[in-house]
Order: structure tokens, then C-alpha cells, then sequence
């Protein structure tokens, strides 16, 4: 021991993580378990999933509520990242079916992108799950929007109740 850590004490022991064991990923308690958070694939892509807590404050919280929703949404991923993908497209869309872009902001007079063009150049990077079923989907515009995100909050029926940009 040195003498500094004699004289004012070792450091704090870190905290032991909570692990959540899931068949589609671990999720591991993210800030001293208000949510736990994992990565999957998401269409061939990293993406976060962040699950709230069933009850907080709480001696032994659990997952169960927002874990029921991401197995079902993970196991409509088809569906569901098509939605939120549409949801995009429409929130940008013209009259004539072109999604009105800014592209990276160091051009001007960026043309717009057909739909489906769009659709497939984002990806959903970060989803958030709350325990009352609400979902927010993240997803990156850099290159189409500057550096802005598209943000997607829907509800685990499958309405949409909002799209916007952030950032």
C-alpha cells in the first residue's frame, strides 16, 4: 500500500454491473440501474437497445415490461424498421414522392432523393424502450441532414406519434 493511500484511503471499490442474460443479447445495467442497455444486429448494423426499469427506485428492479416489447419488436424487425423508415421518408417528402435533403452541408442546392433511395440509406442506430410500452427509434442523418439524427417515438401498438429532427 502506498503512503498516499494510507494517508487518504484507497479509491472507492468500483460497482459490480448488473447482467441481464436475454436470448437475443446481455444487457447490462447502464447507470446504476435506472436502464440496462445491450447491442444487436439491426439489419446487419450495431444498434443499441435501452431498456427502462419495470420500477424505480427499487432493491432488485427488472426489465420484464420493456424487455416484453423489445422481443416483440425485435422479432417484427421487418416490420417495424420498415415503419420507422416510411415514417422518415414521409416526414421529408414532397408532393412529387422526393425526400427534401441538406445533404452535408458544405454543397448547396442539394437535388432531392427518391423514397426508396432514402430508405435505404439510413439505419436505425439506438432504440429506447420505456416501461409503459413508449419506443424511440434513433437514426443517424449525417451526410443527408448535416449532422442531425431523426428521431422516431412511437408507441408498442405501432402508432407513430411523432418524427423530427435533433441535434
Amino acid at each position: 500500500m502506498s503512503f498516499l493511500s494510507k494517508l487518504f484511503g484507497s479509491k472507492k471499490p468500483e460497482r459490480e454491473l448488473k447482467v441481464i442474460h436475454d436470448k437475443y443479447c446481455d444487457f447490462t445495467d447502464a447507470d446504476d440501474v435506472s436502464e440496462y442497455k445491450g447491442t444487436v444486429k439491426w439489419h446487419n448494423y450495431d444498434c443499441d437497445i435501452l431498456l427502462d426499469i419495470d420500477e424505480y427506485p427499487s432493491e432488485n428492479p427488472t426489465i420484464e415490461k420493456s424487455l416484453a416489447v423489445f422481443h416483440m419488436l425485435y422479432e417484427n424487425m421487418e416490420k417495424w424498421d420498415r415503419k420507422v423508415k416510411e415514417c422518415a421518408a414521409a416526414e421529408f417528402m414532397d408532393e412529387n414522392g422526393m425526400v427534401e435533403i441538406w445533404g452535408d452541408g458544405k454543397e448547396d442546392n442539394v437535388p432531392p432523393m427518391p423514397k426508396e433511395e432514402f430508405i435505404k440509406e439510413i439505419a436505425v442506430f439506438e432504440i429506447l424502450i420505456t416501461n409503459n410500452g413508449e419506443i424511440t427509434f434513433r437514426i443517424p442523418a449525417d451526410g443527408l441532414f448535416t449532422d442531425h439524427e431523426i428521431v422516431i417515438e412511437a408507441k408498442s401498438t405501432g402508432e407513430i406519434l411523432s418524427c423530427s429532427l435533433a441535434g
